[in-house]
């Protein structure tokens, strides 16, 4: 006798064929999340309706192939249709195994339509444009529909990161980790938090946050909340899901607010466009896919994910751009490391380090070079805002820019307006 769990009255509308089929699968999947098993259940109950109850055991390749037909036909996309076969597959390969089918209608099954045009494209540099100089990030609006500041962040977040919008949504304060010479990042993963859900086992992975994410005040976010989600506001649909209330409200966003009329044009186009830019900066694709999440057909890339190096992830995303996108209006602070070593001018330099500045800074920053590793020093804080500097060439600069700390200052100030800083004695 085979178990159930679910419920008599789900299956009251079901042939006993089909329930049969159901069950086998069911037996074999007890850990099954309530979401899975629905959809199961839903696709079998679909094709029993569609074959009007023809018996399992008499159906045929053309008759799966009817189906996924009349799947599209009635508004399913040809990815969500072949998903559903898939269902039956497994379902069906499950019936073999307790013998109740011999063998399988769904086997060398090829969906007989072709899609007219990809049903999810990136968006364009003037919709980048558009989104970041709509209200949101003009005016202060921060809906309630949206999640509050959620709805700042996370197209921020998705652009600059390719992450699916269901991992950013479930983000918590200690999912933001900081490597040792690297920098902050990103740590995807579903180990240790019962509520979260993650696509595959690939998606347990590590994104180094990009310098724009840091310019615009993304790490002083996360200082204020402490603990707990980074966006509390959002909450969970039916479904279990902390972006489903969000995925919907941004569409309307996008469509009412944005002027982006293009229905191939939603959230997940963040990530179609952060995969191209990569393809465009040259980031080779075993990094490119280890940041996504996505698989890969290398045998080296079967160890997973979690496991890629930090490093070449890190220069990955120092390397990643937006080119012809200016965000400019969102930093609360210079951006590290778009600060390029060609652009910055030398005023001194002792002991290994050469410090200088750069025009343009909204703070007054000094610049500190150690092989060839940029750090930020704020002259008014006297704190480090971007950057390490080793402890024996940190006392050493300390030491220097106590020093000189009136006349760094007034370098600043008078360089920042015209671009030509003045030199300063170095340490003897």
């Amino acid at each position: 006798m085979l178990m159930r769990s679910t419920p008599l009255k789900s299956l009251s509308h079901i042939p006993s064929s089909y329930q049969t089929a159901y069950e086998c699968w069911q037996a074999e999947s007890a850990a099954a999340r309530s979401t899975t098993r629905d959809r199961y259940l839903n696709t079998i109950k679909s094709l029993a309706e569609f074959l009007k109850s023809k018996p399992v055991t008499e159906i045929c390749r053309k008759d799966i192939s009817d189906f996924a037909v009349h799947l599209i036909e009635t508004g399913n996309s040809p990815v969500t249709s072949k998903q559903k076969v898939g269902i039956l597959k497994t379902i069906f390969n499950s019936a073999i195994n307790k013998e109740l089918l011999e063998k399988n209608p769904t086997d060398y099954f090829k969906l007989p339509y072709k899609r007219p045009y990809k049903p999810r494209v990136g968006f364009t540099i003037d919709d980048l444009d558009a989104i970041f100089r709509s209200p949101i990030y003009t005016q202060g609006y921060l809906p309630l529909g949206g999640g509050r500041i959620a709805c700042f962040w996370l197209p921020l977040l998705a652009l600059f990161t390719g992450a699916r919008l269901e991992e950013l949504a479930q983000l918590r304060v200690s999912d933001i980790k900081i490597a040792k010479d690297l920098g902050h990042y990103l740590a995807i993963s579903d180990l240790g938090n019962p509520t979260a859900h993650l696509k595959n086992e690939h998606s347990r992975r590590n994104i180094p946050l990009h310098p724009v994410l840091i310019a615009c005040g993304f790490l002083r976010h996360v200082k204020e909340r402490q603990s707990g989600y980074l966006f509390p506001d959002l909450k969970l649909n039916p479904r279990g899901k902390r972006s489903g209330y969000f995925s919907n409200w941004f569409s309307v966003y996008l469509r009412k607010k944005v002027g982006i009329t293009d229905t191939r044009k939603v959230f997940h186009s963040f990530r179609h466009t952060f995969k191209d830019l990569c393809r465009t900066a040259g980031i080779e694709e075993a990094v490119h896919d280890a940041l996504t999440g996505h698989t890969s057909a290398a045998v080296s890339r079967q160890y997973g994910n979690d496991q890629f190096p930090l490093a070449p992830l890190f220069k990955a995303i120092e390397q990643f751009e937006v080119s012809g996108l200016d965000l400019s209006h969102l930093f609360e602070e210079d951006a590290p490391k778009l600060i390029k070593t060609q652009d910055i001018k030398i005023i001194s330099a002792f002991y290994g380090i050469a410090v200088g500045f750069t025009s343009n800074q909204k703070q007054p920053t000094l610049i500190a070079l150690v092989k060839d590793q940029a750090t930020g020093i704020n002259l008014q804080t006297n704190e480090i805002s971007f950057g390490e500097v080793p402890n024996a060439k940190a006392i050493l600069l300390n030491a220097w820019v106590e020093i000189h700390r009136e006349e760094l200052m007034m370098n600043w100030q008078t360089g920042s307006r015209s671009g030509e800083f003045f030199s300063i004695d170095p340490l003897r």
